[in-house]
């Protein structure tokens, strides 16, 4: 059914929800399992230097993939303990949407599993979030866990 899940997570106890579910669905497949984290950089105002602002977007960047690397790495545990062991990791960086788009587009997935917060009504509207997004944009199916 399917032969390749990707996992977006970004440490909140809604992605470990979602990971037990990928994980969960892998198993049942066969099939291996792509772990995501996408590494959001700051904006900086356009009136700042243009070194200074390098300068810190380097500073994020490196915090943001340490970070990156412990969230991928716990997830890369769990999925290992669960008896998988065609597991990836992939990261991106700026928006997660469009970097997870990007990825699904470079490693091809049968199935997107993420997690959600739940908002509903105009909250969702308002806010917009990951899943919602792309469920509208993905090239497979998404499967939103809560």
């Amino acid at each position: 059914m399917f032969d390749k899940v990707l996992v977006a997570l970004d440490g909140s106890d809604h992605a470990q929800h979602a990971l037990q579910m990928a994980t969960k669905l892998a198993q049942r497949c066969n099939a291996g399992l792509v772990l995501f984290h996408s590494v959001e950089i700051n904006a900086f105002r356009s009136d700042y230097d243009r070194r200074v602002v390098e300068s810190a977007r380097e500073v994020y960047r490196r915090i943001g993939r340490e970070q990156a690397d412990a969230i991928l790495q716990e997830a890369e545990d769990v999925a290992r303990a669960a008896g998988l062991n065609d597991v990836t990791r992939a990261i991106g960086e700026g928006d997660p949407v469009k970097a997870m788009l990007k990825i699904t587009r470079e490693t091809p997935v049968d199935l997107l599993v993420v997690g959600t917060r739940g908002l509903t009504g105009l909250r969702e509207i308002a806010m917009g979030s990951v899943a919602h997004k792309m469920t509208a944009a993905a090239p497979c199916p998404v499967l939103i866990v809560k």
